[in-house]
């Protein structure tokens, strides 16, 4: 679902974001999880300060709706595409982003060029997951493609 500023629309109020983070959130934190109050702060912008402003003032506060949908879906994601990235670089036999970098510039990985080109892939798609999903296109088996629209 979108509301058409490229954020998905906010859970109905109760809904778990995440199943993976236990009710209540982590330990010792009670309900709501920090990602709830982030999306709760974003709706309440979107949907109550938003229509009442106009110009400059707006702007901000579709920015920072937009600010914090990003940081509550980074919350919530984060976690699974840091392991997934870092699977995905050692696999490579790479350390880092940067080494990565160095060994497609040297040359080191052309004999690979397909892992690269997964592998970087869906690293872009991680990101736009968490910084605008509405830029992923959705793929006929049910994924992203590598593109945004």
């Amino acid at each position: 679902m979108n509301d058409g500023g490229g954020l998905p629309e906010p859970p109905p109020p109760g809904a778990r974001l995440d199943p993976a983070v236990p009710v209540g959130g982590w330990a010792p934190h009670d309900i709501p999880s920090a990602a709830e109050l982030l999306d709760a702060v974003r709706h309440f912008l979107e949907t109550e300060v938003l229509p009442v402003t106009e110009g400059r003032v707006r702007f901000h506060v579709r920015v920072a709706a937009n600010v914090v949908g990003t940081v509550a879906r980074e919350i919530v994601l984060g976690p699974e595409q840091a392991a997934a990235h870092g699977a995905r670089l050692e696999g490579l036999g790479v350390h880092s982003d940067a080494e990565l970098a160095a060994a497609i510039r040297s040359g080191a990985l052309d004999t690979r060029w397909e892992e690269v080109r997964a592998a970087v892939g869906a690293t872009v798609r991680d990101k736009l997951a968490v910084a605008n999903p509405g830029y992923l296109v959705p793929r006929h088996d049910g994924g992203e493609e590598d593109h945004p629209r």
